[in-house]
């Protein structure tokens, strides 16, 4: 049975459908490989053995009767401690919430389930889902899978770490500011972020008042899936999208069946550095090889040497949404000490970027401008299928202590090293993702090889809004330009 740990989702939901295994197998190997492997990852925090081996025999039992729901009928799954589920603690990484089981799934979750999923338990996040590392004080810190020095990113680390450690076959995250696409280039897996409003957003971040419907903020946030394979993320996004009388989804009615493949050739941009903001050289070569086998295939590939629209205005849109719509109860006093602890860093911490004073007027503005940049980002991806650049300036880091908060967000004193030159902590981390949540593109990460250490280097594909079939249409060619994944030598 082990040889099935790393199969893809749909592989092993095909092999269970036709009988050639059973979903208790598979599941009671899942729950074997959490127990082997899981202590020393910390990437699974809270789990119900005993129904998730009910639901697989369920499972079996339906399809024995002929009755299949779905390419991931009985395949074993996990899902980010941010979701609301059914008899499992959801806590979101906050101590407040410690013990907090809700009364009814997140619309992914039910989702999942209802196409015959086995939840085999919830993955571990960073406090409030507000960090890049994964470590909060109920269950402690996730370690990566390829090496346990290193962080496996966050705030869905723990959904990376179980899905490229085998201990899951498929995971859902979510995303505000890279909180899919930087833990997936970390541990070396593909995942999803759709374009904003493709998902539902019921049920994510339960526990808190007034979030029974919307989770944290309106706009921005996203979810999607961690997957081993670029076929395992469209099965998984084709049964969560739509919103179907969920709150926090949009119709998306263009995206309803997968559309044919196009006949020309494949238009791809590539930006491998951006003015002012590095990138190791190891993900730079890694891109750029990565961009050479493209061109060989017959892809037509341009390098983008200027940005495609306003970075710094991106930035500091993405700190005066989140802000607005994070703090909207906060005291006047509240705010105004908060500016003033703040407005020192500003350049270097997102969330900094206060909306002073938070009016209706003055949000509306920022909204506003973020309407500008997407219209200019959508404009320049009309000449290309996708985008292509980093995920995050460097690949997994040692783990680091945290010194205080500013806003939601955690500082560091140690700087992160980019090819022994020390860069701010939140740029390094976050700025090549929290770009494409203020324009609400679609963007799939994908594993494209291996710094010189022997860690994952992902880049992003990003997409046009509304068009994630095509975005996976096109990951799907370009991925045949990647070697065969492989999962960690140590767990095997």
């Amino acid at each position: 049975m082990h040889e099935l740990a790393y199969v893809p989702a749909t592989q092993v939901g095909a092999l269970i459908q036709t009988r050639k295994v059973s979903a208790e197998e598979v599941t009671k190997l899942a729950l074997q490989r959490i127990s082997d492997h899981n202590p020393r990852l910390n990437a699974i925090v809270a789990m119900d053995e005993e129904a998730a081996l009910h639901t697989a025999r369920e499972a079996d039992k339906e399809i024995k009767c002929g009755q299949i729901r779905g390419p991931l009928h009985g395949v074993p799954i996990t899902v980010k401690d941010s979701f609301a589920t059914t008899g499992l603690a959801t806590t979101s990484g906050c101590t407040a919430l410690k013990g907090f089981v809700p009364d009814k799934d997140a619309a992914v979750v039910s989702r999942l389930k209802q196409a015959g999923a086995v939840l085999l338990g919830k993955t571990n996040v960073s406090p409030l889902l507000m960090d890049i590392q994964t470590d909060n004080d109920i269950y402690g810190r996730t370690n990566n899978p390829w090496n346990d020095t290193r962080t496996a990113g966050g705030s869905s680390g723990g959904s990376a770490a179980s899905v490229a450690a085998g201990l899951s076959y498929l995971d859902i995250g979510s995303d505000i500011g890279g909180s899919l696409r930087i833990p997936a280039h970390y541990c070396g897996v593909f995942s999803l972020k759709p374009t904003e409003g493709a998902v539902p957003a019921s049920g994510h971040m339960p526990g808190f008042e007034g979030m029974a419907d919307y989770a944290s903020s309106r706009h921005l946030a996203c979810y999607g899936p961690l997957t081993r394979s670029i076929e395992d993320v469209r099965a998984a996004f084709a049964i969560i999208a739509g919103s179907q009388g969920y709150a926090g989804g949009l119709p998306n009615g263009p995206q309803a069946s997968f559309p044919s493949p196009s006949t020309s050739p494949l238009r791809v941009g590539w930006i491998d550095e951006l003015p002012g903001y590095p990138v190791s050289s190891s993900i730079q070569e890694a891109l750029r090889r990565f961009v050479q086998k493209l061109a060989s295939q017959g892809i037509l590939v341009k390098q983008i040497t200027s940005p495609p629209f306003d970075i710094r205005a991106a930035w500091e849109t993405w700190g005066k949404m989140i802000d607005a719509e994070l703090n909207s109860t906060a005291s006047i006093i509240q705010r105004g000490l908060s500016y003033l602890a703040t407005r020192k860093v500003s350049q270097e911490v997102p969330t900094a970027s206060m909306l002073v004073p938070l009016t209706f007027k003055n949000y509306m503005r920022v909204l506003t401008k973020r309407e500008q940049l997407i219209r200019s980002f959508e404009q320049f991806m009309a000449g290309y299928d996708v985008l292509l650049c980093p995920v995050s300036s460097t690949t997994a880091f040692p783990h680091l202590q945290k010194t205080k908060m500013v806003g939601y967000q955690p500082i560091y004193k140690e700087p992160l090293y980019i090819d022994g030159k020390p860069q701010n902590y939140w740029i390094a981390t976050t700025y090549y993702a929290n770009l494409f949540n203020v324009t609400g593109s679609p963007v799939v990460t994908m594993p494209i090889g291996f710094d010189t250490d022997g860690l994952p280097i992902g880049i992003q594909c990003v997409g046009k809004r509304w068009r994630d079939y095509d975005l996976l249409n096109t990951t799907g060619v370009l991925v045949e330009a990647c070697e065969e994944w492989q999962p960690p030598c140590a767990l095997t």
